[in-house]
C-alpha cells in the first residue's frame, strides 16, 4: 500500500468531571518563566481571535496563506498544561510562524471550567468512553466538530491533529486512543500514559501491555483509525515533573498498536530551534514513518517553542517543536491523497491491439540513491535526512527513508517512475 493511498474512511462528525486526587502536574517542573508580550503575533501574516468552540474559550489562529497539503486547511489543536493558560501558550508557544508556513489553523482551548484543578485537563484513569463521553473528552470532540462546520475555516477533516503539554499531553494521548478516526496525528509532550492517576506521574506505574490494552479499549469500534494515525512524542532530559520513561513508553505503545516494528535513530542537528541537543528515535512500518520520539537535552518540564518570546512553562531553549511536529504530520499523513495529474483516456480506441507494447527510446531504468533520484527529477521527498521518506514521481511508489538508500526505478511514458526489483 502506498503512503499516498487513502486507507481510512472520511471523518464523520460525532459528539463525543472527576475530582483531582492530588496536585500531580500542577506545581512541579521548576520556576515558570515570566510571560512576555506576544510580539511574534503582531508581525504574523494571520491573526489570533477568541471564540467559543466545544463549550470552551478557544484562541484561534487563522493564517492568510494557502494550505500546502490536500484540499483544505489542516487543524492543530494544542492543549496547555496545568497552571499554564491558553493565553500563555498562544503568546509564547511559537505556533504562528508554522501556521503561516503551512496554511494551518491552530486552536488553543482553555480547559473547561478552569480544569479539574488549576487548569489541568482530565486525562486521569481508564474510564474514558466514546459511547458515553464526559469529562473533557466530549468538549474536544465537539471543538473539532464546531470548527469543521465553519466553512470560512475550510478545514480538511483528514488533517486534524492534536498536541499538548503535561496534563494536556496526557489528554492528547487519551483523545488519540479514544478517537483515532478523528485525529490523524497526536503530539504528546511530557504526558503520562493513559490509564494513570494524578498521583502516578513521578515514576512509571503501568506496563506496556496495560497501556496498550487501555488504549485499544478506548478506541473500541474506531480502532481502524490506528491504521493511518501518526504519533510524535517529545520530552526534556531535565524534566523532574513527569517521569521521562513515560515518554518512551508512550512511543513504544503507539508503535506497537500501529505495527511499526522498524526502529531507527536520527539526529536533531538539522532541526529548527535554539537547542538541538538530544536524540531522536523513529518507528516505521513498510510504508514509512509512524512514531517519532525526541529527547531534547537540557529542557525541563516545558513546551518546546524553540523561538518566540517564551512564557509560563514555555521554553525557547529547545527545538522548534511546532515546526517539527507539523512537518512530521504533513510529510507522513496517510489520509490525504497526494495528488497526481490524471491521464485523459484516448478519444478513440485503437483499431487493433498491438502485438507488443510500444517502447520509447531513452526511458530510464536503473539503481541509484534516493538523493540521486530526487536530483534527477525521478523522485521527491519530505522532511530531513535520515528519516525523510522518498516517493517516485507520478506513481508515488514508496522508496524508503534516507538520502543514501538505494532503489531501482523504471520510467514509463508521461514521466512516470515505478519501483522495480531489477531492470
Amino acid at each position: 500500500m502506498r503512503l499516498g493511498s487513502r486507507i481510512s474512511p472520511r471523518f464523520r462528525q460525532r459528539r463525543i468531571g472527576a475530582a483531582l486526587a492530588g496536585f500531580g502536574l500542577v506545581l512541579a517542573g521548576g520556576a515558570a518563566l515570566s510571560v512576555a508580550p506576544p510580539s511574534d503575533t503582531a508581525a504574523a501574516a494571520g491573526a489570533w481571535t477568541a471564540r467559543t468552540a466545544g463549550g470552551m474559550t478557544t484562541q484561534l489562529y487563522v493564517p492568510s496563506t494557502a494550505p500546502t497539503l490536500g484540499t483544505g486547511r489542516a487543524l492543530m489543536v494544542s492543549l496547555h498544561g496545568c497552571v499554564q493558560t491558553s493565553a500563555a501558550l498562544r503568546d509564547g508557544g511559537n505556533w504562528a510562524a508554522t501556521a503561516d508556513a503551512r496554511g494551518m489553523v491552530v486552536a488553543i482551548p482553555a480547559a473547561p471550567n478552569g480544569g479539574v484543578l488549576l487548569g489541568c485537563w482530565d486525562y486521569y484513569d481508564s474510564n474514558h468512553s466514546r459511547t458515553s463521553p464526559g469529562r473533557h473528552d466530549d468538549n474536544l470532540l465537539q471543538l473539532v466538530s464546531d470548527l469543521l462546520a465553519d466553512p470560512a475555516l475550510d478545514i480538511d477533516p483528514e488533517q486534524v491533529y492534536l498536541s499538548g503539554l503535561s496534563s494536556g499531553g496526557g489528554e492528547t494521548m487519551v483523545m488519540g486512543c479514544l478517537a483515532p478516526d478523528v485525529f490523524a496525528g497526536i503530539g504528546i509532550n511530557a504526558g503520562p500514559s493513559v490509564g494513570t492517576t494524578s498521583g502516578q506521574i513521578g515514576s512509571v506505574a503501568v506496563s506496556q501491555s496495560q497501556v496498550t490494552n487501555t488504549c485499544r479499549t478506548f478506541a473500541g469500534s474506531a480502532s481502524s483509525g490506528f491504521g493511518s494515525q501518526l504519533t510524535s512524542v517529545i520530552y526534556g532530559s531535565n524534566d523532574t515533573t513527569v517521569a521521562p520513561a513515560y515518554n518512551t513508553l508512550n512511543a513504544q505503545v503507539m508503535a506497537g498498536i500501529y505495527g511499526a516494528g522498524s526502529q531507527s535513530s536520527f539526529s536533531l542537528a538539522g532541526l529548527a530551534g535554539n537547542n538541538t541537543a538530544g536524540s531522536g528515535t523513529l518507528w516505521s512500518d513498510g510504508n514509512g514513518p509512524r512514531v517519532s520520539l525526541i529527547q531534547n537535552t537540557g529542557m525541563g518540564h516545558n513546551w518546546p517553542a524553540g523561538g518566540g518570546p517564551g512564557g509560563s512553562y514555555v521554553t525557547t531553549n529547545s527545538i522548534d517543536y511546532p515546526a517539527y511536529v507539523t512537518d512530521f504530520f504533513f510529510d507522513n499523513n496517510r489520509r490525504v491523497e497526494r495528488g497526481t495529474e490524471p491521464t485523459d483516456p484516448p478519444t478513440d480506441p485503437p483499431t487493433e491491439d498491438p502485438t507488443d507494447p510500444p517502447t520509447e527510446p531513452g526511458l530510464y531504468c536503473g539503481s541509484a540513491t534516493n538523493a540521486q533520484h530526487e536530483a534527477a527529477g525521478r523522485a521527491h521527498s519530505y522532511g530531513t535526512n535520515p528519516y525523510n521518506p522518498f516517493y517516485a514521481e507520478v506513481s508515488e511508489d514508496y522508496l524508503g527513508q534516507g538520502d543514501a538508500t538505494v532503489t531501482t526505478l523504471q520510467e514509463s511514458a508521461g514521466g512516470r517512475f515505478d519501483v522495480v526489483t531489477t531492470c
